[in-house]
């Protein structure tokens, strides 16, 4: 079994926490936290500062479960000691971080896996390889939100809501069609309404002959993780809330259901990277993220030159 340490023990923190127990080669040997915890198994250690957890030679792999503005710096630390690590997105806060993350990555031989949930998931793997059965088409519409009640403050990295959750839709679109020859924001709607950040964005990447349309809000009531492609076959749809997260209509017959084996995408996700370790396998998200970050940072600038909040 190999051991792991988990940086941070927020939200996705405890999530990954939690997910990591179903797999029987991995343990959690290390949370760094900053307000020390107590948990249940006395076996994990719960440390507050980094270097003990760095500079630990039985730990093999590292999850950076931190808030965005700490990525960069841990992460830099962990590839100079030659290591594995899982990074939450987005990956780094800025544009220099990114820069200088992707070319340290560039001669770093060890797994960097970015959770981008949608990618590990079973039925968004099928649905690769169902679009290649539906026919032409020309659109890809894909909405990403949740009501999200999201203060504006000094301390905020992005005024915009969005720059959370765009990193997902946009790894999507580029993992089906690849990097996008333009982008363009079709439309912004940013309020404040009792001191929390509203917006509504529509985002289109533009391809040779294809579009992907994106939406996003923090005021769906429902929350949505939902992909859909018309063929001139067929018509996909993929809903990663739902529990028939993909589904196929063959042209004037119903929908039904795509065959296929679920796994949690953390789990999934999880499992990717303890196989990492125990084969010693090379799979580096980075240069997915650094297209993504690109993209997402253009997407903020855009958004920052036409606005002052």
């Amino acid at each position: 079994m190999k051991n792991i340490a988990l940086l941070g023990f927020g939200k996705i923190g405890k999530k990954f926490y939690e997910k990591s127990k179903k797999n029987k080669k991995i343990f959690i040997s290390h949370i760094l936290k900053k307000k020390l915890i107590k948990l249940k198994d006395k076996k994990v250690k719960i440390l507050n500062k980094i270097e003990p957890v760095i500079n630990n030679k039985k730990i093999k792999g590292y999850i950076i479960a931190t808030p965005v503005n700490s990525h960069f710096k841990y992460a830099k630390k962990i590839i100079k000691i030659k290591k594995p690590f899982i990074i939450e997105k987005p990956i780094v806060a800025n544009l220099k971080e990114l820069e200088v993350l992707f070319n340290l990555c560039k001669s770093f031989k060890k797994s960097i896996f970015v959770n981008y949930q949608d990618l590990y998931n079973p039925a968004f793997v099928q649905l690769k390889k169902q679009i290649k059965k539906i026919g032409s088409y020309s659109k890809i519409n894909i909405f990403f939100g949740k009501f999200q009640k999201i203060k504006k403050n000094k301390n905020n990295l992005s005024f915009s809501p969005a720059f959370d959750w765009l990193p997902h839709p946009l790894a999507i679109a580029i993992k089906l069609q690849g990097i996008p020859n333009k982008v363009r924001i079709i439309k912004n709607k940013i309020y404040i309404l009792k001191k929390n950040i509203i917006q509504s964005l529509v985002i289109c990447l533009y391809y040779r002959n294809k579009v992907i349309q994106i939406n996003f809000s923090n005021q769906y009531r429902s929350p949505k993780r939902r992909i859909k492609v018309k063929g001139s076959k067929a018509t996909l749809v993929y809903d990663g809330y739902k529990k028939n997260m993909l589904i196929k209509k063959i042209k004037n017959k119903s929908f039904k259901k795509v065959k296929y084996i679920y796994i949690d995408p953390f789990e999934s996700l999880i499992n990717k990277f303890s196989l990492s370790l125990e084969k010693d396998l090379f799979k580096n998200d980075i240069f997915l993220s650094y297209n993504v970050m690109k993209i997402l940072f253009k997407i903020e600038e855009e958004m920052k030159s036409k606005m002052d909040l």
